[in-house]
């Protein structure tokens, strides 16, 4: 590789003259001049994790599926360090569930619970049925944004090996689930040491939309013992056309205890 580099001289020419004039011009603009040898292209995991949501990416809206098999929903507003997301737990041998909402908004959190078919529940537990204030201090694992991609997107993607795309469009490969730490937590509920071999080679498919964003993300989690085989699903979508998040308004006071007990707290 050729590599030209700017000369001194030139800030050391007195002479005022159209000739000098010209001169200068036709260094100043070598300057740096490399050669034109075009750089490599992006790797199909290059171009999956460049599509990954991040502080730069407008406001958008997002689905889930996590490794228990619990959906998830809300949006996510980079530029305001803001997200909600909608949880609904089914509670085990009753006949209600436990509907949960959380916004973020940088290193602020409110909680809005209530139980379905059960809302004599939330009078007996002395929980509020309207926006509550988490107090950072008594969370173990603090409710505070922590980054676009709240689905660990590029988390799995980096732990990704062979990936390909296909002719669709469509990106393939597999995933190491004892790569690092992160995708360890990424997927809390899987027991990665019972899965055995099979956790180093976890199959996962990937979609980025027209606009060049990431659309979808499924990993496809085999059963093993009791845990039975299930998908891990990321869906975003609707960029630049989700609603910004900003702190809850009217009636909001501060968490009871009963909130952190519901937390695990």
């Amino acid at each position: 590789m050729t590599q030209r580099t700017c000369a001194t001289p030139l800030v050391r020419r007195a002479t005022v003259g159209s000739a000098t004039f010209l001169a200068a011009g036709v260094l100043l603009a070598g300057c740096g001049l490399t050669s034109s040898e075009p750089p490599p292209p992006p790797t199909p995991k290059d171009a999956l994790l460049a599509a990954v949501p991040d502080e730069e990416t407008p406001a958008f809206r997002f689905s889930a599926v996590d490794a228990a098999g619990t959906p998830v929903t809300g949006s996510v507003d980079p530029t305001g360090k803001g997200m909600e997301l909608n949880i609904a737990l089914p509670e085990a041998e009753s006949n209600f569930s436990l509907t949960m909402s959380f916004r973020v908004v940088d290193q602020r959190s409110w909680l809005k619970a209530h139980f379905e078919d059960a809302v004599e529940l939330n009078e007996l537990l002395e929980l509020p049925r309207q926006w509550m204030e988490l107090d950072q201090s008594k969370l173990s694992s603090p409710q505070v944004y922590d980054g676009a991609d709240i689905g660990n997107a590029g988390v799995i993607i980096r732990a990704a090996d062979t990936v390909q795309q296909q002719v669709d469009g469509s990106y393939t490969g597999t995933v190491n689930l004892t790569d690092e730490p992160e995708i360890a937590e990424a997927v809390t509920e899987v027991d990665i040491a019972e899965l055995g071999e099979q956790a180093t080679s976890i199959p996962f498919t990937a979609v980025i939309g027209s606009d060049g964003h990431l659309d979808t993300l499924t990993m496809d989690l085999p059963a093993v013992d009791e845990q039975p085989a299930t998908e891990y699903l990321v869906r975003y979508y609707d960029y630049g056309n989700a609603p910004t998040v900003a702190p809850p308004t009217g009636d909001v006071t501060p968490a009871p205890a009963a909130a952190y007990e519901i937390l695990d707290e």
